[in-house]
């Protein structure tokens, strides 16, 4: 299923999650009362809109970048000005969680880039075990965009353990098929930023 703003990838025999992938690129609207788009700057949000689409709640990169960029008063928040870095989609998160209940739970897994093979078997099995993972790329042109961005971990590939991943650039738009090693996501992270923020539904 294709549309103008979102598609639908479906799970396949080889490990793949079904996602619902939001195209970052269609958001060329200005978010309102704030000359902010999501085309431009909206690669955070989108992520987590991602994610959250993906398990089934019902948020688009507009409902979360509303929450990013406006307080609990409905006045803009003097932080957004600063970027959509990893405090800011800490706080979104658990400003979703516990503005809505969600049940979802996330962990940050830093890695060692000196010895990086140390978390490896980690994110693997996590990823295996149900968690999503949003990751930085960046700032510099990489394989899944020109500049810094958001990308997220979708599932694994049990034949090579590689990831399946969702990126909300055109780039992402030839990826859906393709995976990616530990290795390349780890050399593109944008090591000023959290680097795995791992987030997974629980079942009470």
């Amino acid at each position: 299923m294709i549309n103008n703003e979102y598609e639908i990838i479906e799970s396949n025999e080889l490990g793949r999650r079904f996602t619902v992938r939001f195209k970052q690129y269609e958001y060329n609207n200005e978010i309102e009362r704030t000359n902010w788009k999501i085309s431009k700057n909206g690669c955070g949000p989108t992520a987590i809109a991602t994610v959250l689409a993906s398990l089934g709640y019902n948020e688009t990169p507009i409902s979360i970048s509303k929450i990013m960029l406006f307080n609990e008063f409905g006045f803009l928040s003097d932080g957004y000005y600063n970027g959509i870095n990893g405090v800011s989609m800490i706080y979104c998160l658990n400003k979703l969680i516990n503005k809505f209940n969600l049940d979802i739970e996330y962990e940050i897994v830093k890695i060692n880039y000196k010895n990086p093979e140390n978390m490896k078997e980690k994110i693997i099995n996590m990823i295996k075990d149900g968690y999503m993972a949003i990751v930085n790329v960046g700032p510099h042109p990489n394989i899944f965009a020109q500049e810094g961005h958001y990308i997220v971990i979708t599932s694994l590939n049990k034949n090579n353990n590689e990831f399946y991943i969702s990126n909300s650039y055109s780039e992402g738009d030839n990826q859906i098929d393709i995976t990616f090693s530990y290795e390349q996501i780890v050399n593109d992270i944008y090591k000023d930023n959290f680097d795995f923020l791992m987030i997974k539904k629980f079942i009470n």
